[in-house]
């Protein structure tokens, strides 16, 4: 085998004219160089795979060299408005040949590639050397076989361009009958449209029920739906064809529009992608001649931007990712963070004008403001939430079963934050703590309510510090509201005098002081439950103890400290002046004699 193989090569290096190698003599071989190499081959009486392999590609060699391309019949000359809407038609379908012989011409440049790769590496005595190289020369010959085909559909192409750019001048071309026309076509694509959808229907049934026979009926049917519904796409662009070609003729920019018409239809073929270029370019050519290379400019310049802002949005339509069977796009999602973000400021808004609603005149508690702002607000945000998720496509049903899962977090997790949001609920609609009130907590903390929000409660101290306080403090602990139903309190501010001392003395000195103190203007002194009382309370061990209850209203009742030392300084003043002593403790120590001396050496032992 080896021997026979090596004396083919050398009659391949013979006959073709001493080749500088068998890989370039057997590319460039002719049909007689294949016959020969075949008759020889079918000598060989030994069975080999690699002799049948060997024996096949010079067949289909042989077949290839036997065929001759003829050029395509000349192109005739439109001489109305039917064959020059034909031979537009005609270029769309050349120009989808054209493009599918460029990509077999691609594919074949691969696979040349690829094994003469192979034969770079295989050992040049092996039985498939030859296998691979006439496999080699195979693939040449399609490449050559495609660019010949494609050098003879463009040269039909640019002829068809230039009988379409030239044959405009004096082709009459009537209006109503294109309108008619276009009226049924498009009847007619909307069937094949339905009788696809419906097949499609059809075909997945079949599919459930595993009908093989159905199945291949059904897409042997739909291949046929789909390349009539393909043809009537390119039957209706070549009619809007004509309709560009009249808006040229007349000079009007309404060509521009029809152009992009022409190309939304095309959309609709497989090889739309494949072809979109060549048709742009006949089509902006015309518009060059007939229109004027400024006015073509313009209008190009014009559909740029509306192809650039159509491919943006659908960019941002495109979904790239699903949220229950529901495609999100970018779009949605864009939509989703704005209405959210209008949310947020709509709700600032009007809780900042209902926060300030003719706060001068005071109209309004500024509790009732606070409760309105911050219910609005919410409900603001909750309208915004149900717009998104109605703009992410996501219905409120679907939304059942993660209710499901987060009634049974907020059961563990979320109970703290659902208990302090019920709270605060109360709180706004009870009225039992509002804003402005002073209230006082069972861990001491004392201070006015700056605001209530669903969650907590800020307090500000005396000290101007905020405390920030869970709402469910106010609902499950003992909470003293000071200002709940007024500003008034009484205070007891307790003292003492020594042994001695008159006791109606005292109560008429500090009763006195209090009434002609000019500075305590916000005691209460004429009313029938409320009014200045000094008390006896206690006889101590050094002094006799009283409490002066005096009833404060205003901003003095609401800083105790400060109130406490003022009325305490009061006190002893009005003691003072009136010579009435203020004791302190004292302790009587009694001291006995003893009769028995104490030894000196054991005081001194024990000193020791």
């Amino acid at each position: 085998m080896k021997q026979l193989l090596f004396a083919l090569y050398l009659m391949f290096l013979t006959v073709h004219i001493q080749a500088e190698d068998i890989n370039a003599t057997i590319i460039n071989g002719n049909k007689a160089q294949y016959q020969k190499l075949l008759s020889t081959l079918n000598k060989e009486t030994s069975p080999s795979s690699e002799l049948a392999l060997q024996r096949s590609l010079l067949k289909a060699l042989i077949d290839h060299t036997s065929k001759e391309i003829n050029a395509t019949a000349a192109v005739p000359v439109p001489k109305n408005s039917e064959s020059y809407r034909l031979l537009f038609h005609a270029y769309i379908e050349d120009a989808i040949v054209s493009q599918n012989l460029k990509n077999k011409w691609l594919t074949s440049q691969k696979k040349i590639k690829t094994i003469e790769a192979e034969i770079q590496k295989i050992d040049k005595k092996s039985e498939k050397l030859l296998s691979l190289e006439l496999q080699d020369a195979l693939y040449h010959q399609n490449a050559i076989l495609y660019q010949k085909k494609i050098d003879i559909y463009h040269k039909k192409m640019q002829k068809s361009a230039e009988l379409l750019l030239s044959s405009l001048k004096y082709t009459e071309i009537d209006y109503s009958t294109i309108f008619k026309v276009l009226e049924k076509k498009k009847l007619l694509l909307e069937k094949l449209h339905y009788d696809i959808n419906t097949l499609q229907i059809k075909k997945e049934q079949a599919a459930l029920i595993q009908n093989n026979k159905k199945i291949t009926s059904f897409n042997e049917k739909n291949r046929s739906l789909k390349y009539l519904y393909e043809d009537t796409v390119k039957v209706i662009a070549s009619y809007d064809f004509l309709l560009f070609s009249k808006a040229l003729q007349n000079q009007s920019n309404d060509a521009f529009k029809l152009e992009k018409k022409i190309i939304e239809e095309l959309k609709n073929i497989s090889e739309f992608k494949n072809i979109r270029h060549t048709i742009l370019a006949l089509l902006t050519s015309m518009e060059k001649k007939y229109l004027g290379q400024i006015k073509t400019l313009e209008g190009s310049g014009i559909q740029d931007f509306e192809d650039i802002v159509y491919q943006g949005v659908e960019f941002i339509n495109r979904p790239i990712f699903k949220i229950n069977h529901t495609p999100v796009s970018i779009f949605k999602i864009f939509m989703a963070f704005f209405i959210l973000g209008v949310g947020f400021i709509l709700g600032g808004v009007y809780k900042n004008k209902i926060e300030n609603l003719n706060l001068s005149k005071r109209s309004l508690p500024a509790s009732t403001r606070i409760i309105l702002a911050n219910i609005g607000y919410y409900i603001i945000l909750l309208i915004a939430l149900f717009m998104v998720l109605n703009v992410l496509g996501i219905r409120l049903s679907s939304l059942a079963l993660v209710a499901g899962a987060l009634s049974v977090g907020m059961g563990f997790g979320l109970k703290n934050i659902v208990s302090n949001f019920v709270s605060g609920l109360i709180m706004m609609f009870e009225h039992s703590v509002k804003i402005g009130d002073y209230v006082q907590l069972e861990d001491g903390i004392c201070g006015y309510i700056t605001d209530i929000r669903m969650r907590s409660t800020t307090i500000n101290t005396n000290d101007n510090i905020d405390v920030i306080v869970p709402n469910q403090n106010f609902i499950e602990t003992n909470v003293i509201n000071w200002t709940m139903k007024d500003n008034i309190r009484r205070f007891a501010i307790p003292f003492g005098v020594k042994y001695g001392t008159n006791p109606q003395t005292v109560i008429d000195v500090i009763t006195n002081a209090v009434k002609n103190e000019d500075k305590f203007t916000n005691v209460i002194h004429e009313s029938a439950e409320r009014t200045t009382r000094i008390i006896m309370t206690k006889m101590g061990s050094s002094s006799v103890d009283f409490e002066l209850l005096v009833w404060v209203s205003g901003i003095k009742m609401r800083r105790p400290k400060r109130t406490t030392s003022e009325f305490l300084i009061l006190i002893y003043n009005a003691l003072y002046e009136n010579n009435i002593e203020i004791p302190f403790p004292q302790v009587d120590l009694h001291v006995r004699s003893v009769d028995t001396p104490i030894p000196v050496e054991d005081s001194m032992h024990h000193s020791h």
